[in-house]
Protein backbone atom coordinates (compact mmCIF):
# COMPACT_ATOMS: atom_id res chain seq x y z
CA UNK A 1 0.00 0.00 0.00
CA UNK A 2 0.95 3.62 -0.17
CA UNK A 3 0.04 6.50 1.46
CA UNK A 4 1.13 10.34 1.17
CA UNK A 5 1.50 13.26 3.02
CA UNK A 6 1.64 16.79 2.19
CA UNK A 7 4.96 18.16 3.97
CA UNK A 8 6.29 22.05 3.50
CA UNK A 9 9.23 23.27 2.20
CA UNK A 10 11.11 21.64 5.21
CA UNK A 11 9.97 18.26 4.93
CA UNK A 12 7.14 18.55 7.98
CA UNK A 13 4.00 18.45 7.84
CA UNK A 14 2.04 21.14 6.08
CA UNK A 15 -0.51 22.82 8.50
CA UNK A 16 -2.65 23.71 5.57
CA UNK A 17 -5.19 21.84 3.31
CA UNK A 18 -3.26 19.29 0.99
CA UNK A 19 -3.95 20.44 -2.35
CA UNK A 20 -2.17 23.58 -1.28
CA UNK A 21 1.21 22.38 -0.08
CA UNK A 22 4.30 22.26 -1.51
CA UNK A 23 5.21 18.67 -1.64
CA UNK A 24 4.21 15.05 -1.20
CA UNK A 25 5.95 12.26 0.87
CA UNK A 26 5.13 9.03 -1.06
CA UNK A 27 5.74 6.09 1.63
CA UNK A 28 4.97 2.30 1.08
CA UNK A 29 3.60 0.14 3.57
CA UNK A 30 4.60 -3.25 3.33
CA UNK A 31 2.77 -6.04 6.41
CA UNK A 32 3.90 -9.48 6.95
CA UNK A 33 2.85 -11.15 10.22
CA UNK A 34 1.45 -8.79 11.39
CA UNK A 35 4.87 -6.13 11.57
CA UNK A 36 3.75 -3.28 9.16
CA UNK A 37 7.27 -1.67 8.45
CA UNK A 38 7.30 1.64 6.11
CA UNK A 39 9.75 3.19 3.39
CA UNK A 40 10.11 6.18 2.04
CA UNK A 41 9.74 5.70 -1.79
CA UNK A 42 9.91 9.34 -3.09
CA UNK A 43 9.01 13.12 -2.28
CA UNK A 44 7.65 15.09 -5.40
CA UNK A 45 6.56 18.65 -6.09
CA UNK A 46 2.76 19.65 -5.79
CA UNK A 47 2.46 20.20 -9.46
CA UNK A 48 -0.18 23.23 -9.08
CA UNK A 49 3.05 25.12 -7.41
CA UNK A 50 4.61 25.14 -10.39
CA UNK A 51 0.83 26.09 -12.37
CA UNK A 52 0.03 29.23 -9.98
CA UNK A 53 2.64 30.01 -7.05
CA UNK A 54 -0.38 31.72 -5.14
CA UNK A 55 -2.61 29.03 -3.85
CA UNK A 56 -5.76 30.42 -2.24
CA UNK A 57 -8.69 28.09 -1.44
CA UNK A 58 -10.54 31.31 -0.57
CA UNK A 59 -10.50 33.92 1.44
CA UNK A 60 -14.00 33.77 3.20
CA UNK A 61 -13.03 30.09 4.08
CA UNK A 62 -15.58 28.19 6.36
CA UNK A 63 -14.26 25.27 8.57
CA UNK A 64 -14.39 22.83 5.93
CA UNK A 65 -12.34 24.64 3.32
CA UNK A 66 -13.91 27.08 0.99
CA UNK A 67 -16.93 28.61 1.29
CA UNK A 68 -20.29 26.76 -0.05
CA UNK A 69 -19.79 29.84 -2.96
CA UNK A 70 -16.70 28.97 -4.28
CA UNK A 71 -16.83 25.11 -3.14
CA UNK A 72 -20.12 24.86 -6.24
CA UNK A 73 -17.76 26.54 -8.55
CA UNK A 74 -16.75 24.02 -11.37
CA UNK A 75 -13.45 25.35 -12.19
CA UNK A 76 -12.17 25.30 -8.19
CA UNK A 77 -13.19 22.06 -7.71
CA UNK A 78 -11.52 20.88 -11.25
CA UNK A 79 -8.55 22.52 -9.92
CA UNK A 80 -8.68 20.10 -7.03
CA UNK A 81 -8.08 16.83 -9.52
CA UNK A 82 -4.12 18.18 -10.06
CA UNK A 83 -3.12 16.73 -6.81
CA UNK A 84 -4.03 13.11 -8.21
CA UNK A 85 -0.79 13.87 -10.42
CA UNK A 86 1.44 14.46 -7.42
CA UNK A 87 0.18 11.10 -5.37
CA UNK A 88 -1.11 8.82 -8.05
CA UNK A 89 -0.75 5.16 -7.38
CA UNK A 90 -1.50 5.87 -3.77
CA UNK A 91 -4.34 4.28 -1.86
CA UNK A 92 -4.22 6.57 1.00
CA UNK A 93 -3.45 10.57 2.07
CA UNK A 94 -2.88 11.33 5.65
CA UNK A 95 -3.73 14.79 6.47
CA UNK A 96 -4.99 17.22 9.56
CA UNK A 97 -7.23 19.17 7.81
CA UNK A 98 -8.77 19.15 4.06
CA UNK A 99 -11.70 20.56 2.53
CA UNK A 100 -15.13 18.71 1.34
CA UNK A 101 -14.01 19.00 -2.44
CA UNK A 102 -10.31 17.42 -1.99
CA UNK A 103 -12.26 14.73 -0.08
CA UNK A 104 -14.53 14.36 -3.20
CA UNK A 105 -11.94 14.33 -5.49
CA UNK A 106 -9.55 12.03 -3.74
CA UNK A 107 -12.60 9.60 -3.59
CA UNK A 108 -13.15 9.80 -6.88
CA UNK A 109 -9.70 9.38 -7.89
CA UNK A 110 -9.84 5.94 -5.45
CA UNK A 111 -7.80 7.97 -2.53
CA UNK A 112 -8.71 7.74 1.15
CA UNK A 113 -8.10 10.70 3.24
CA UNK A 114 -7.34 9.58 6.59
CA UNK A 115 -7.18 12.86 9.48
CA UNK A 116 -4.53 12.35 12.37
CA UNK A 117 -4.60 14.90 15.18
CA UNK A 118 -3.01 18.34 14.83
CA UNK A 119 -0.61 17.90 17.38
CA UNK A 120 1.44 15.26 15.12
CA UNK A 121 4.41 16.95 13.82
CA UNK A 122 6.39 14.45 11.43
CA UNK A 123 5.50 12.45 8.71
CA UNK A 124 6.87 9.16 10.53
CA UNK A 125 4.61 9.71 13.93
CA UNK A 126 1.61 10.58 11.23
CA UNK A 127 2.38 7.07 9.54
CA UNK A 128 2.53 5.28 12.90
CA UNK A 129 -0.45 6.93 14.10
CA UNK A 130 -1.87 5.65 10.87
CA UNK A 131 -0.49 2.03 11.11
CA UNK A 132 -1.61 1.61 14.78
CA UNK A 133 -5.35 3.37 14.22
CA UNK A 134 -6.45 1.86 10.74
CA UNK A 135 -4.34 -1.72 9.69
CA UNK A 136 -3.76 -2.91 13.38
CA UNK A 137 -6.24 -5.78 13.62
CA UNK A 138 -8.59 -5.61 16.79
CA UNK A 139 -8.24 -8.55 17.35
CA UNK A 140 -5.07 -9.26 17.15
CA UNK A 141 -4.25 -8.22 20.53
Amino acid sequence: MKVAISLDKEGNIYKGNPWTAPNFAIYEILTKDNVSKYKKIRETENPWIEEDESIICDPMMCNDGCSDVIKADLNHLADHYIILEAISGCTHLLANIFCSNLEKVLKNGGIEIHQFPIFIKSPETALNNFIVTELTSKDSV
